[in-house]
């Protein structure tokens, strides 16, 4: 016996060590498997979808919208827009009237899979959809309001 003295054995560093990291796993694990359901909660004006009945404006890769034309048919008066993105860049949707002013409709999306909509009064007829974005310039499609 020595005093004031602790002697250890190898063997002891490796049954403890073990231990402590199998311990720390365990509330990791638990928390990503909570963290992987999934959530019925809104918020933040971002959604996973469109919603039902939109008219779904997509970014895609090589900035560009997926169509060259959109259709949307008024509800109560309201058209709903949404942009989603399909693109690693984020993007804008800006709806321009006939007489090249902005109807006040102004949807951003940061990161793909990012979708935000919105609903608006719209006279039936002939709108621009663009990317305000330096660069996207080339981001026009027409939305056709029956």
């Amino acid at each position: 016996m020595t005093h004031g003295r602790l002697h250890f054995r190898s063997i002891d560093f490796y049954i403890h060590r073990m231990r402590f990291r199998t311990l720390l796993a365990v509330p990791f694990v638990a928390i990503a498997l909570v963290g992987c359901g999934s959530s019925s909660g809104g918020g933040g004006g971002s959604s996973a979808s469109a919603p039902a009945g939109a008219t779904v404006v997509k970014a895609i890769e090589g900035i560009a919208w997926d169509a060259k034309t959109y259709t949307a048919t008024p509800v109560g008066g309201k058209v709903t827009i949404a942009i989603e993105n399909d693109s690693s860049l984020p993007h804008n949707l800006h709806l321009i009237d006939k007489d090249n002013v902005d109807v006040g409709i102004s949807l951003s999306v940061t990161g793909k899979s990012d979708v935000k909509s919105a609903s608006v009064t719209l006279a039936p007829g002939t709108y621009k959809v663009i990317c305000t974005i330096a660069g996207h310039g080339n981001m026009k499609s027409t939305l056709t309001v029956a």
